[in-house]
């Protein structure tokens, strides 16, 4: 009965201020003080076509090497160029790859350079999407099987994959770095081991719960480099795995969730596509999503103090309705993505909410406070298509997922309703960033390539400095949307 009462306060305490407005632009703020789409590298831009087929603004064009458009796992690596690497789960023929093959595509961002293959494309546009084609593992112990999950770790330069639909997935490794068969483009077909790939463990499936691997957090000392925890969010439970020894292990289950959060208290039990994904904060703790239909924006926080099977989360945060979201009965549907970033001495989450019915997006920035048990969320801001368009520029209110029909590029085929983002973290391993940027793959139409339908790319986007916020008191922060932790297991 009192966790009952306690969900009922936490439902009272989520709805918004009725203060609580989208900020009016005031004198003197510049177009920085908003999320800009700073680049968008789409897949009909020069590097990935020979045929001069693919036009600005042709839906029905195939070979768009579009893996964007497959609503899968996204992973950067920062550097000159930076390289994005997708997750290609889907094995059909839609994005322009040969049927059957499971790997990762492999995306340099850079300038254009001589090489470029599109002769459609607009000589004077400066940035260019070179898709290198897949990475796979060469059977090395075994060919990848399905990938939603990857990562990137700067700490040692690798790109993690978690592969497996089945009770038992693998985590992988390889260097980062590492590109497809086409080096310079022109082939997003063609396949390439990647240098330095190794399975360094295989989950055990001993307590029976099953699920399907579906994102997975890597947390690296930088010094102590051989401690290596990885987390992995199964669908219908967590899984932490430690090394102490680095890559090379042993390694061993740290813990286990339950495959109900609060046993048997209010909160929905996961389901098998619950946990979509985890990430570490700073202190080592470990935070999954829960997405459940026609419920509430849940969090769980695992203490990384803990140990064993069947673990309740020490702590859940329902994640309230902010005031500058658009469509709250869309945005009721959880999150499928979210990393912690440090800036200075502020900890900030970043959450994709999904919509899988109209294809609206809110990629929501909230301010964390508090001390673990008693943490507070404030909705700090957002963008996408499910946000305010004063809180962002012209291409990132487009932002929305694929269209089941052409309306967008490429269109048709499965819609999984998912958006995944990549922060460029620096190799401290502190979660502060190299950039004040974030990745993400998904849909938009950017007017500055003469684009007028919704097209599938790379969005790097502008992070609003934490400064900027607090020195122009945003109402959002102020008397915005605030969200309590209402459940504390055993405490």
């Amino acid at each position: 009965m009192g966790k009952i009462v306690c969900l009922l306060i936490a439902i009272a305490w989520s709805f918004p201020s009725p203060r609580a407005r989208v900020p009016e632009s005031g004198p003197g703020e510049s177009e920085a003080e908003v999320f800009t789409a700073l680049e968008v590298y789409t897949v009909l831009d020069a590097g990935n076509d020979t045929t001069g087929n693919i036009t600005r603004n042709n839906a029905t064009t195939g070979n768009l090497g579009g893996t964007t458009g497959l609503e899968r796992g996204i992973a950067v690596r920062p550097g000159d160029p930076p390289i994005v690497y997708i997750a290609r789960g889907a094995t059909t023929t839609g994005d322009g790859r040969p049927g059957g093959v499971v790997g990762l595509a492999a995306i340099k961002l850079q300038e254009k350079t001589d090489g470029d293959f599109n002769p459609k494309t607009d000589p004077d546009l400066p940035l260019t999407y070179v898709d290198t084609g897949l990475i796979v593992s060469g059977g090395q112990p075994e060919n990848f099987s399905f990938i939603q999950g990857i990562t990137y770790d700067p700490v040692l330069d690798k790109v993690w994959v978690l592969d497996g639909t089945a009770a038992s997935p693998r985590v992988w490794v390889f260097d980062g770095g590492s590109v497809g068969g086409a080096e310079n483009g022109g082939d997003v077909a063609r396949a390439a081991t990647a240098r330095g790939i190794r399975m360094v463990f295989q989950a055990d499936n001993t307590s029976r719960l099953g699920g399907r691997g579906q994102a997975l957090a890597v947390r690296v000392d930088p010094q102590d480099r051989d401690l290596i925890v990885v987390a992995l969010a199964m669908g219908n439970h967590i899984e932490v795995w430690e090394s102490q020894g680095g890559l090379s292990g042993p390694w061993e289950l740290r813990w286990e969730s339950a495959s109900d959060p609060d046993g048997e208290g209010p909160i929905p039990a996961f389901s098998t596509d619950s946990v979509r994904d985890v990430t570490f904060d700073e202190r080592g703790d470990v935070w999954a999503t829960h997405v459940h239909e026609g419920a509430d924006n849940y969090l769980h926080r695992y203490s990384s103090e803990g140990r064993g099977r069947g673990r309740l989360a020490d702590e859940t945060v329902m994640l309230s309705f902010p005031p500058f979201v658009l469509h709250p009965e869309v945005f009721a549907r959880g999150f499928n993505s979210a990393k912690f970033y440090r800036q200075g001495e502020a900890v900030v989450l970043i959450a994709v909410n999904r919509s899988r019915d109209d294809a609206r997006i809110a990629v929501i920035r909230y301010l964390r406070e508090g001390e673990p048990g008693r943490y507070d969320f404030t909705a700090l801001d957002g963008f996408g298509s499910n946000v305010s368009e004063r809180l962002q520029d012209e291409t990132l209110r487009t932002l929305r997922l694929k269209g089941s029909g052409r309306e967008t590029q490429p269109g048709g085929g499965t819609l999984n309703g998912l958006m995944y983002l990549s922060l460029p973290y620096s190799s401290a391993g502190d979660l502060t960033l190299q950039e004040e940027a974030l990745y993400l793959n998904g849909f938009v139409v950017d007017r500055r390539k003469g684009q007028t339908l919704p097209t599938s790319g790379i969005i790097r986007v502008k992070l609003v400095p934490f400064e900027t916020l607090t020195s122009r008191g945003l109402p959002s922060i102020r008397k915005g949307a605030r969200s309590h932790g209402f459940f504390t297991n055993g405490r």
